[in-house]
């Protein structure tokens, strides 16, 4: 069977046809990332070969090779091997042409580790897997989003109102959100009565939290040390990040239902290890493949 190895570059990818002797056919192809560049390389693949079988093979470089592994597999070629460049470099240093590198002498070589079978196959190839890598690397995104504008929330509280913090064991639980959202300064409590208060607490917080709460934060906001210079700036500020993260924290659950969904269509063992849950597990198993290669 013959191997087309392909060379992964940003703008264009370099092509070689190898034979299962070995031998390089005819000369490479150099294309563009388009459609017309993909369609040259079938031409290419066509001419040298004609309907002869082949398997492909190329590096994970970067997101770039994606387009042209979603192009070949719509085109009904399923054998596609995608290899860590490591493994290629590997290889290289193995050859006679080991002080040698460039794009052709690369799809020369990964098509040769290919026809030779060396390799370990990236977990990225599997759709269900890449799918998964991709929203856990999302959801790691809008966690890390929400840290840094929760830390903005604090530097801004530490001004306006920096005995809020002591009141709630969680600045960022739902009932302290809302309440923020609410009321964003200790003027604003200043106004409210013990009764009026507790009840929204008790509204929020599903009587969880009362009126002993409700009587710190107006204690609180009464002796409040906070800054009244500039304030409707800052208490502008703290509604607009509290909204942010109120938002991206749905997209999180969002994420954690998508992947819960993947994980049982990939129904890996992973989740029976004790303490590791569907998301947990999911990073391991998108960064890492299946556990059973271990």
């Amino acid at each position: 069977m013959y191997i087309v190895g392909i060379d992964i570059g940003k703008n264009h990818h370099e092509a070689s046809i190898v034979s299962p002797e070995g031998k390089q056919i005819g000369r490479s192809l150099r294309f563009a990332t388009t459609h017309k560049g993909a369609d040259s390389l079938m031409s290419f693949i066509f001419k040298n070969i004609g309907n002869s079988p082949c398997v492909f093979g190329m590096e994970a470089t970067g997101h770039y090779w994606l387009s042209v592994y979603s192009f070949l597999y719509d085109y009904n070629f399923h054998s596609i091997h995608v290899i860590n460049p490591i493994q290629t470099d590997g290889w290289r240093k193995g050859t006679e042409i080991r002080k040698r590198k460039n794009d052709i002498i690369d799809s020369v070589l990964i098509a040769d580790l290919i026809r030779y079978g060396d390799f370990v196959e990236t977990t990225l190839s599997n759709e269900d897997l890449f799918s998964l890598r991709n929203i856990c690397r999302m959801r790691n995104y809008l966690v890390q989003s929400a840290g840094d504008l929760k830390r903005k929330i604090i530097c801004i509280l530490d001004q306006v109102f920096p005995e809020y913090q002591s009141i709630f064991s969680n600045t960022f639980g739902t009932t302290s959100k809302q309440l923020l959202l609410d009321y964003s300064s200790p003027a604003d409590f200043e106004e409210l009565s013990v009764e009026t208060l507790t009840e929204t607490l008790e509204t929020l917080s599903r009587k969880k939290i009362g009126k002993d709460t409700a009587q710190k934060l107006i204690d609180s906001a009464k002796n409040s040390f906070g800054v009244t210079f500039s304030k409707e700036s800052f208490t502008f500020q703290l509604k607009l990040l509290i909204e942010q993260v109120k938002f991206i924290e749905d997209q999180v659950k969002e994420c954690e239902t998508k992947i819960k969904e993947l994980m049982t269509k990939i129904d890996s063992p992973i989740t029976t290890i004790p303490g590791i849950g569907p998301v947990l597990g999911a990073i391991i198993i998108s960064e890492f493949g299946d556990i059973s290669r271990f």
